[in-house]
């Protein structure tokens, strides 16, 4: 584990807060403490994303959900499993991590990658979706219709 390079304390030598009345008083320093931080290094530049991680999920695939093959074949779903990369961390051990990530390659204007999102969450069935957005379909998490039709889609599933 290495540590943390920034500097273990941080002070301001003039924090002053006004009171109620108008009055400026002293703030103490504020020192905080270092931190030892896990800092993964990246891979190594011969390190062949295709080969070594969607070899590894397309197995875990097959064996769990073979159903979603051919999603995986085409490189549009990836899972990982988290137990590959190491127990949970003892700071860490108050949450529950998920015991594999499903990634899943969409595009916002095709239906077959709708039809795909579908597929992975009935097969899978998980706890918990989330949903990267472009900016300009940001907005259509406000409008009232998405979220009746939001409401509609994931009743089907219970």
């Amino acid at each position: 584990m290495k540590v943390s390079p920034f500097p273990p304390s941080i002070s301001t030598p003039f924090s002053c807060v006004k009171s109620q009345f108008g009055k400026l008083h002293r703030l103490k320093r504020l020192a905080i403490r270092s931190c030892k931080v896990s800092i993964i290094p990246p891979p190594p530049t011969d390190f062949d994303f295709r080969n070594e991680i969607l070899s590894v999920s397309t197995a875990a695939i097959a064996e769990t959900h073979p159903e979603l093959l051919d999603l995986a074949h085409n490189g549009t779903l990836v899972m990982i499993n988290k137990s590959e990369y190491g127990p949970v961390p003892s700071w860490r051990s108050g949450f529950v991590e998920p015991d594999s990530i499903w990634l899943i390659g969409t595009t916002h204007t095709s239906q077959e990658s709708a039809s795909d999102v579908e597929r992975v969450i009935r097969a899978v069935r998980p706890e918990n979706v989330v949903v990267e957005l472009c900016r300009s379909r940001q907005v259509l998490l406000f409008s009232l219709e998405f979220m009746r039709i939001f409401v509609e889609i994931f009743a089907s599933f219970l």
